[in-house]
């Protein structure tokens, strides 16, 4: 009898283990749903747009125009926006418009307002409404990625880049960056300046050729892990940065 007792209390645990494990499963697989999204998952609301638009109206059409198609500043709308900011996320163009925008007062727009005019630049783009706002959060705007309607996508030939691997030189002694990581987008061309960042990204699979790599002084840094950023050339011989600059992590590449 104790053992049938015993049997049955096993029994009822594993239960409970599977089915713990599968609500587990289940949560994280949710979450991860909820903490990466695109701009197609409905992100911003039809009266934040309207809101938006209202600022843009008084705020933005002297450089990028009444129709959004730019003026002395670029496009907001169309294809050329389009290639400006794919596979970049919403918390760059959020800080693009509260910290530089408009030109003639930057930053004077507030955290909530900014976002109000990037809901109404989504919506300009045909990028679906949701039921919820956009909030001032770093890192639920990071989490949102501006695609096209197929996914994600290569970044577009002629962005700025920044790539993390290793600095050496071919048989032509030209500089290139081997194990380098994807090509991930950058609003600054200057170094990050944190050297432990750029030690704690793993390597890739990557190979790049470095043009114009002479003024950082490439030669100081040869076989150590560094972080390039530049303009991303896809070429038939193999892809291509054009170096606006190059920090070093304080490391050796490994053998």
């Amino acid at each position: 009898m104790a053992d049938h007792v015993t049997r049955h209390r096993l029994s009822l645990a594993a239960r409970w283990v599977l089915v713990t494990a599968f609500l587990a499963g289940v949560s994280v697989a949710t979450a991860a749903q909820q903490s990466s999204r695109s701009v197609w998952s409905g992100v911003y609301t039809d009266e934040q747009a309207a809101r938006g638009k209202a600022t843009y109206d008084l705020s933005c059409t002297a450089c990028h125009g009444p129709t959004l198609g730019g003026v002395d500043g670029p496009p907001l709308v169309g294809n050329d926006f389009l290639r400006n900011w794919l596979e970049d996320d919403l918390n760059a163009l959020f800080r693009k418009v509260h910290d530089r925008m408009p030109a003639d007062a930057p930053g004077s727009l507030s955290a909530s307002v900014s976002l109000d005019v990037v809901a109404y630049v989504l919506q300009a783009n045909e990028f679906p409404s949701g039921s919820q706002e956009l909030i001032p959060d770093a890192g639920l705007l990071s989490a949102i990625h501006i695609q096209g309607k197929d996914g994600p996508a290569p970044v577009p030939n002629f962005s700025l880049v920044r790539v993390v691997g290793c600095l050496t030189q071919n048989a032509a002694a030209e500089w290139i960056v081997t194990r380098g990581t994807e090509p991930a987008r950058s609003r600054d061309g200057a170094a990050t300046g944190n050297a432990s960042a750029v030690a704690a990204t793993p390597f890739g699979t990557q190979t790049y050729r470095l043009m114009d790599a002479a003024a950082s002084k490439p030669e100081v840094h040869k076989g150590e892990k560094v972080e390039v950023k530049g303009l991303l050339m896809r070429q038939a011989s193999g892809t291509v940065l054009n170096v606006t600059s190059l920090q070093a992590a304080g490391s050796a590449c490994p053998e």
